[in-house]
């Protein structure tokens, strides 16, 4: 017996740990989110990691091994991040159309993001660590991550504040669009990707595959700018904040 629980305690470090968790709760997430009516409070982002953070600390494993488990399913967030190019494609008339909004849009939405989260941060008398680690918030993980290094933050909080801000993102999408009565899909699509980046986009082609372009569209030169930008301007802030 002893044997059996020692061999289920070792299968917790293991990758095929991690992977399986990671499944079975967003599948699990899935199936409460259909039943649901696709309310937004039980988006699947936020469901499934419920059960990962409640399993994780009671078999004994840590972010830091976790992280490494899934490596592989962080890995394919890259191809699926590509694979937003052919709804793109297909709603490729309808980005010519606006191309100047959209890269006006894209340089000052990603400016206002990055410097609101800085700002805060900083106002609030946080480290070094942790203001450059909220510097590239609104960007999808696998750019975050790499962004992070270059403002000297934490990757694991980087992730975490990405993880937070497309959660709030699609949470609030739907309250706001209805408030500012906003019915055109292709501002809906761009807004959604722009500030709640993947999460934010996964939202956005539940409004229709022209939002969901438009979110990929967002997505993308956010993440570019911001990854071009950041790393070339940071010291200058760092400087003018004082870290």
């Amino acid at each position: 017996m002893s044997t059996e629980l020692d061999n289920l305690a070792a299968l917790a470090h293991t990758p095929l740990f991690g992977i399986l968790l990671t499944l079975a709760s967003y599948r699990f997430a899935l199936w409460v989110y259909g039943k649901s009516n696709s309310l937004p409070v039980f988006h699947p982002f936020l469901v499934a990691s419920i059960p990962v953070i409640i399993v994780l600390p009671l078999v004994g494993v840590n972010y830091d091994e976790y992280r490494d488990q899934t490596r592989l399913i962080a890995f394919l967030l890259g191809p699926a991040t590509v694979a937003l190019a052919w709804p793109l494609y297909r709603q490729l008339h309808a980005v010519r159309s606006v191309l100047t909004p959209i890269v006006v849009a894209t340089l000052i939405g990603a400016a206002i993001s990055a410097a609101i989260a800085v700002g805060l941060a900083w106002w609030l008398g946080a480290p070094a660590e942790v203001v450059g680690s909220l510097a590239p918030k609104s960007i999808t993980t696998p750019i975050a991550v790499e962004v992070v290094k270059s403002t000297g933050g934490y990757v694991s909080l980087a992730a975490g504040a990405v993880a937070i801000t497309g959660i709030v993102g699609a949470l609030t999408a739907g309250p706001i669009f209805r408030l500012l009565k906003v019915n055109d899909q292709r501002i809906k699509g761009f807004a959604l990707g722009l500030v709640a980046h993947a999460i934010g986009t996964a939202r956005a082609f539940e409004y229709g595959e022209k939002a969901g372009a438009f979110a990929g569209l967002a997505l993308g030169l956010c993440g570019l700018v911001t990854a071009m930008a950041l790393p070339w301007i940071w010291p200058w802030v760092a400087q003018w904040l004082g870290q």
